[in-house]
């Protein structure tokens, strides 16, 4: 199954991928790339998403792995990717994420 995520007013789609395993309330792994790359299976990198129930704790783990070198996308994920569990977080507790793109 394919995704794609829009961030613009044009709905320009900037990162696409395929979904790769999924197991309800455990593991979600998919690849990652650029709109422009998503032809060219070499510059794909692979996130996977898992939870881990721990008691009345679900610890979330994410894993973004399988960076080709060359690649700038290591540099740019790395400012975004702290950004979404601690608005899922915020969400999960007030029922409003953050503004993280602000």
């Amino acid at each position: 199954m394919r995704w794609h995520r829009r961030f613009d007013t044009a709905r320009t789609v900037d990162v696409t991928g395929e979904v790769v395993e999924c197991v309800p309330s455990r593991r979600l792994m998919l690849t990652w790339a650029k709109s422009a790359d998503a032809g060219d299976q070499a510059r794909h990198t692979r996130v996977a998403i898992a939870l881990e129930t721990l008691g009345e704790m679900v610890p979330l783990t994410v894993t973004h792995d399988e960076f080709r070198p060359g690649l700038d996308m290591l540099r740019k994920i790395s400012n975004g990717w702290p950004r979404v569990p601690s608005s899922l977080k915020s969400f999960l507790e007030t029922g409003r994420p953050l503004n993280t793109w602000a």
